[in-house]
């Protein structure tokens, strides 16, 4: 008999027992033939036995959190002849345990719903993040009670930070489930939701019936873009998995483990030798500008200065190795090109840090109000012992590489199609003019987003149609304002903070690179 899960989860007093009891009482459950209720936790609201006899739930008290396995579920079904199962889970619980629980028979899990009262929201987002953020990862709605005296910011605000954590999560205000007929509809029994017709079966038949009629020649064509985008794409992906691998490890290390006082030491020195240290820093982690990018959050997650970060950022590439190498091979001819590389990147990095320097602009200025959340700490170190260090480390570079890799995928895919059209409309507009070529170049620099260790091949293919100092704004500037990357560090840094960057960046590197064509 098939047996459909709906879980119910969140802290104490958070309201779930209320929103459990108007759900069954809304009728939603009546189609079952035989229901559960496994309570996991007990608060203030509680089911009388009227009420369960009213509905005929079998209420079962679930007091250990292992208990919850698939036999135990197959078992509680199987004799009770059950095939609606509601569960009322602990919100201190770690929900992906019963995630990784292997369902037997025809059981599986249809909703998990967490409720949260708005009063207490902020105050568990900003203070019990390592309980908050499993429960709301896992979640697939977040439902809100007693928000009456919210104000239409302060519910936007939830909105926006339960996106923070899971973007696919729908986030629901209510007064009272039973008038909400809309959100009732999740808990529909599976056998009737395969008699509804979606508006996504609708869509997906028209675009079927629109390729059937279309003619085989745009057909064709259509075939020959998807498979240069998707190829485009999939490389961008493959060069930049591993690097941003390794920059999750970094930044989890820099997080949990390397003492603050000692990266303060480093960077927080509002001197040219502050400066200079973090302009070369990037000779020491040879990883590409995809591999940077977490790093680089990490960095000002720990509320570094910003300005010494921001030279660190731009001029990491110049000075990388692997860099330098690829730029070695890529111009034979032209050995200077090494050195234009180098001095150009490093210039540009410490020129956009001594100005930020200069405004006073301030880490905590810039950074996003909700980006703290994502902030990894040392209550991740169960055992201050080196295997619980290195688990901790190993756990937090897995919730980095996720939590950066969704902004990767969105950034390769644009970065494909750009690489798909770009280069044939690039050489429509070359001109001897040295503006033009700079910022045709500096745009595909942006959004080609090619990676830093390669890029200098990307150049040389443009080297005889644009000047060498037009060539080389394309591979020093990539890094830098890497569409892709952009999207990484927008998840810590404001958009308006991060638009100012890349504008003060492009005219000092429009300046940095008329200097180049004067001297050569």
């Amino acid at each position: 008999m098939a047996v459909d899960i709906d879980v119910v989860t969140g802290f104490l007093e958070s309201g779930k027992t209320t929103f459990i009891k108007q759900m069954i009482e809304s009728g939603k459950t009546a189609d079952y033939e035989g229901m559960a209720l496994l309570l996991c936790e007990e608060g203030e609201e509680e089911y009388g036995e009227d009420f369960l006899e009213q509905y005929k739930i079998n209420l079962i008290p679930v007091e250990e959190e292992d208990i919850i396995t698939g036999d135990y579920i197959n078992f509680i079904s199987e004799r009770r002849n059950l095939d609606y199962i509601l569960i009322e889970y602990n919100g201190t619980w770690n929900i992906q345990n019963l995630l990784n629980t292997k369902l037997t028979g025809e059981c599986r899990i249809r909703n998990i719903v967490f409720v949260s009262e708005a009063g207490t929201f902020n105050s568990y987002y900003s203070n019990m993040a390592g309980l908050l953020r499993p429960q709301m990862e896992n979640s697939d709605y977040v439902a809100v009670n007693r928000y009456q005296e919210l104000k239409k910011a302060d519910k936007k605000d939830i909105i926006n930070k339960v996106k923070k954590i899971n973007p696919v999560t729908k986030t629901v205000f209510l007064d009272s489930l039973a008038e909400d007929k809309r959100f009732l509809g999740i808990f529909t029994p599976f056998e009737d939701r395969k008699k509804m017709v979606t508006p996504g079966m609708v869509l997906l038949m028209l675009v079927l019936l629109l390729l059937c009629f279309l003619p085989t020649a745009y057909l064709s064509v259509f075939y020959d873009y998807i498979k240069k985008i998707s190829v485009s794409f999939l490389s961008i992906l493959i060069q930049a998995i591993p690097f941003i691998l390794l920059g999750a490890f970094l930044s989890s290390i820099l997080q949990l483990i390397v003492p603050m006082s000692f990266l303060i030491r480093q960077l927080s020195k509002n001197s040219w030798k502050s400066f200079a240290a973090a302009s070369l820093a990037g000779f020491f982690f040879p990883v590409c500008d995809c591999g940077l990018a977490p790093l680089v959050s990490g960095l000002l997650k720990k509320n570094l200065p910003l300005p010494q970060v921001i030279t660190f950022w731009l001029a990491s590439a110049a000075v990388n190795p692997v860099v330098i190498l690829s730029v070695y091979y890529a111009f034979p001819e032209n050995r200077t090109a090494i050195l234009a590389r180098i001095l150009s990147g490093v210039i540009i990095g410490i020129g956009v840090g001594f100005i930020l320097m200069l405004l006073r602009v301030k880490t905590k200025d810039v950074i996003r109000s909700d980006a703290g959340l994502s902030q990894m700490s040392v209550d991740m170190v169960y055992e201050n012992s080196r295997t619980g260090k290195v688990a901790a480390v190993i756990k937090g570079a897995q919730m980095e590489f996720f939590r950066v890799f969704k902004y990767v995928i969105i950034g390769a895919f644009v970065s494909s199609v750009c690489l798909t059209f770009l280069p044939q409309t690039i050489k429509m507009f070359i001109s001897g003019n040295a503006l033009i070529q700079f910022f045709i170049m500096l745009v595909a620099a942006v959004f080609m987003s090619t990676c830093s260790t390669s890029n200098a091949f990307i150049g040389r293919s443009f080297y005889g149609q644009f000047a060498f100092p037009a060539v080389l704004s394309f591979m020093v500037m990539g890094p830098m304002l890497d569409f892709k990357n952009l999207i990484i560090l927008s998840e810590v840094l404001t958009k308006k903070f991060i638009l100012q960057l890349c504008l003060l960046t492009a005219a000092v590197g429009f300046l940095t690179f008329t200097f180049v064509r004067i001297i050569l």
